[in-house]
């Protein structure tokens, strides 16, 4: 019964020291603009949107931004950004320009007290359906 309190106690150790050096590297990469920083990060604590979010900050991958949008399907900002980020396609499509209203909307309504965010849904609903 001890030996399996000490091995539990070491792997919460490991546990926590990944966690918190993750933060550590990734306040630095995000400090120095370091994507193989943020990339570490991730591998050490892949649960946490916020490492995804910035790197899609830093390259522009919307691989990146869904994966963050994964972990917190939530956070109206990720949803914004997202639908934002396909109206500037190069090449876009009705599927894409409805995906895109569709995640404004979305992010309209997880924050449905924000002028902002309800007024551009309206003018992108408005656009799109021209």
């Amino acid at each position: 019964m001890r030996n399996i309190f000490i091995i539990c106690s070491i792997i919460l150790l490991v546990l926590l020291v990944c966690i918190g050096g993750a933060e550590v590297v990734f306040r630095n990469a995000v400090t120095h603009k370091d994507l193989p920083g943020i990339k570490l990060a991730q591998r050490l604590d892949p649960l946490v949107s916020e490492y995804f979010y910035e790197e899609y900050r830093l390259t522009g991958d919307l691989e990146a931004l869904q994966k963050a949008m994964d972990l917190e399907p939530t956070k109206p900002a990720y949803h914004m950004y997202y639908g934002l980020a396909l109206m500037e396609l190069p090449v876009r499509t009705r599927i894409t320009d409805e995906r895109a209203v569709n995640e404004i909307c979305k992010a309209a309504a997880l924050k449905p007290y924000s002028k902002l965010y309800c007024s551009t849904c309206d003018s992108f609903k408005k656009a799109v359906s021209q």
